[in-house]
């Protein structure tokens, strides 16, 4: 997986630059990985860096290649989507010493509530709850927008929540230059 780059672009367009960067990087055949079936179809709706929590909507289509042999998304697939969708925030807020390089992972608790079939549309909705120097909290929501199940005409908060995460980072930052 490709190191976020922060030297051109900071925020959501950075966090874009950073999905773009992956998925260029995934045309060579020796850089496939897990990430190669999912972030082709991963794509930002929505953002806010507004404190107190940033947060950015990610949409998501699962493919076959994504399921389990019940055809439903794969427990170690949504836990991948969460693990990268709750950590892009943080490049709302990130500076030089400061999550610039998005940490690691200290825990990722799923939570699964629902199966998602093969061909669902689902929204993941990813904030951060607690940002300080060396700890991180962000929270995920994994909801059906399209699919069995999704209902008609409900919106947003009113759709069928599949899957929650919290997921606890450390910051690996190397510490920043004092002026």
């Amino acid at each position: 997986m490709a190191k976020p780059r922060r030297d051109t672009e900071s925020g959501i367009e950075g966090i874009k630059q950073y999905l773009e960067s992956c998925l260029e990087a995934q045309k060579n055949p020796e850089n496939h990985d897990w990430m190669t079936t999912i972030l082709p179809h991963l794509t930002v709706i929505s953002h806010s860096a507004c404190p107190p929590h940033p947060r950015i909507v990610f949409r998501f289509t699962v493919q076959p290649v994504h399921c389990n042999g019940l055809g439903n998304l794969h427990g170690g697939c949504a836990a991948t989507i969460f693990d990268l969708c709750t950590s892009l925030p943080l490049g709302l807020v990130s500076r030089p010493g400061f999550w610039q390089f998005m940490g690691v992972s200290r825990t990722l608790s799923v939570t699964y509530l629902r199966p998602v079939p093969a061909g669902s549309m689902v929204d993941v909705e990813c904030e951060l709850l607690q940002v300080g120097r060396r700890l991180c909290t962000a929270r995920g929501v994994m909801r059906l927008v399209a699919g069995e199940g999704a209902g008609e005409g409900s919106e947003g908060k009113d759709k069928p929540v599949l899957a929650i995460c919290e997921h606890g980072k450390v910051n690996t930052d190397p510490a920043a230059e004092k002026l």
